[in-house]
């Protein structure tokens, strides 16, 4: 599986260790955030004994495929699969490497021809979205502009914190930098010796930094909302007296149709399951949200309409 990606350059430079670490932290705080909500925007139903949803959903995440098999040593199970073989005249891959911890084995894809030959040697694939890509690379894009915003947003907090420049010689340079690392970290007091710092040798320039961390946290919610719009899922924030039925319509629709771009291509991979082995597996999508896609497939399914602004929706009567 893919592995994350610093965003940040390393240095050898001690004093910049704190900061990088920093970085990454927070890089790595969004990628989890992110990933946390992809794992757990589908619900599995009625999977056979022995496959596991959540390596099936962390497998699509990160490979963008996998496959669903019957094995003589492990029953059903589901690994992740790369393409092995020619492609069909549809652009899919004729055989398909099915691997995971400590099993690998070469498949036929099933084409849709039922019978006890191919359910013991075809796989049925499974894909992450329509276009066969993983979620993770979109998901990394999206971490990193979180992380420059935030952390962007930390140095403008420190800049009207202390908005100046220090000036001062080689000799004092060590001095001022420890000094200035006691005071960003909010001590009452700086204790220094008797003639440490000749207060003539050192200067300082006000660099009148304006405070844009609000701005910023407004940036982060853009992002956040454009995340969820790939994602399919419900973001609109804006208050409903500022919001016409159409613009609300109009963000219903990408939204619905980015949602069955995940959603599509699983369901298919249960009609086929369910063909080759005659299981009655199925894929819904967990959330209340009222757009109509999610309407179809919550699994809250005790509702009562209720008209808001002219438009009838559904809600959680508890």
């Amino acid at each position: 599986m893919a592995k994350n990606k610093k965003p940040v350059l390393k240095t050898s430079n001690s004093q910049y260790i704190e900061t990088e670490a920093l970085n990454s932290l927070t890089f790595d705080f969004y990628q989890r955030c992110f990933k946390k909500l992809c794992l757990s925007m589908f619900e599995w139903v009625d999977l056979p004994k022995g496959m596991d949803a959540r390596f099936l959903e962390e497998v699509l995440y990160y490979n963008g495929l996998a496959t669903l098999l019957y094995t003589e040593k492990f029953g059903f199970i589901n690994t992740a699969s790369t393409p092995s073989g020619n492609l069909n005249i549809y652009g899919l891959p004729t055989s398909i490497n099915c691997f995971s911890y400590g099993f690998s084995e070469i498949r036929k894809l099933y084409t849709g021809l039922a019978n006890e030959e191919a359910k013991k040697t075809d796989c049925i694939l499974v894909l992450n979205c329509q276009d066969k890509e993983s979620t993770f690379s979109s998901m990394e894009t999206f971490a990193y502009r979180m992380y420059k915003a935030e952390r962007s947003a930390d140095i403008n907090i420190n800049s009207t914190k202390s908005p100046i420049v220090i000036l001062a010689d080689e000799k004092t340079k060590l001095s001022m930098i420890n000094a200035y690392a006691k005071y960003d970290g909010n001590e009452p007091v700086i204790v220094g010796k008797k003639g440490q710092f000749n207060l003539d040798d050192i200067n300082s320039i006000d660099t009148r930094a304006e405070f844009i961390a609000d701005k910023l946290q407004d940036y982060k919610k853009g992002i956040w909302n454009e995340l969820l719009t790939f994602l399919g899922i419900n973001n609109l924030n804006e208050k409903k007296e500022r919001m016409v039925t159409e613009e609300t319509n109009q963000n219903n629709e990408v939204i619905n149709l980015n949602l069955q771009s995940f959603l599509i291509p699983r369901k298919k991979a249960c009609e086929q399951f369910n063909e080759l082995f005659g299981t009655n597996i199925s894929i819904r999508v967990r959330s209340d949200l009222t757009n109509t896609i999610k309407r179809m497939e919550s699994i809250v399914n005790d509702f009562t309409p209720t008209e808001i602004e002219g438009e009838v929706i559904e809600n959680d009567n508890k």
